[in-house]
């Protein structure tokens, strides 16, 4: 058979977005999707009446691809970077998040529209669960979102991309500022698998740290360099450590922890 249009078509309508179907014990309808999340495991959607005057009805994932980030030690909304992707993804695809889960709204009349829903929701399913492989994959700038995850942890005031006053009439940026109990820290973040550009980074947060000269006092100086690539010269390293506290992050988190907290 030679492939056109038409014989295309009939071929598609054969496709089934339900493989299964059952009800679950809150009396919602689990709806077995052919769709799979990156470990190959099945997208369940959930159809369930919204309202006690029967007024329309939900389809939610009830969860589960949050769940599935969990298992794998991502946390989707512990970073703006990582809160701005899902909103955009929802937004996109017409899908709203409550909590954990993604959801969409059908009116009773809108249930003609059912495989339109799944198939948005299962998109951000799928889209939503890709966020596994950025943490497999992470490029060199992901440390910076890892450290931001790691200051929520410690649930202590921060505010990211801060401007700083400096000496030569121009405003110096720094990666974070974190409110402690007693003191503030300015915290710079190198991360880099290239050697030459190690070199680089690290002169640049030294003249970074040189231009506040005058209010340097005024914070707890943090350069945060990435441990997982030995790549930083300790030439440089010493230079830096003559403006700043020089702490290796994943690796001393312990000291980090105590640093910021102060």
């Amino acid at each position: 058979m030679t492939p056109d249009c038409s014989n295309i078509r009939s071929l598609i309508t054969d496709v089934c977005l339900i493989t299964a179907c059952d009800q679950v014990r809150d009396g919602s309808l689990r709806l077995a999707t052919p769709f799979r999340y990156p470990d190959g495991s099945q997208i369940d959607v959930f159809l369930k009446v919204d309202g006690d005057l029967f007024e329309g009805f939900e389809l939610s994932d009830k969860g589960q691809t949050t769940a599935y980030l969990l298992d794998l030690h991502v946390k989707p909304w512990t970073s703006q970077k990582r809160k701005q992707t899902l909103a955009d993804i929802c937004a996109t695809l017409g899908v709203e998040q409550e909590g954990g889960a993604f959801r969409v709204r059908l009116k009773k009349e809108e249930m003609k529209d059912l495989p339109d829903a799944m198939l948005r929701l299962a998109q951000v399913c799928i889209r939503v669960a890709d966020l596994a492989y950025t943490q497999r994959l992470r490029a060199p700038l992901a440390l910076t979102e890892d450290f931001e995850e790691f200051i929520v942890t410690l649930d202590r005031p921060y505010q990211p991309g801060v401007k700083i006053a400096g000496q030569y009439g121009k405003e110096v940026s720094f990666d974070f500022l974190v409110e402690g109990q007693r003191m503030r820290s300015l915290v710079q973040i190198l991360s880099t698998a290239n050697r030459f550009a190690a070199h680089t980074l690290s002169n640049e947060a030294f003249a970074r740290w040189y231009d506040i000269t005058p209010t340097r006092n005024d914070y707890q100086c943090l350069t945060v360099y990435d441990s997982s690539n030995d790549v930083f010269r300790e030439e440089d390293l010493k230079r830096l450590e003559s403006v700043s506290n020089i702490v290796s992050f994943p690796a001393e988190t312990d000291r980090l922890n105590l640093s910021l907290a102060a």
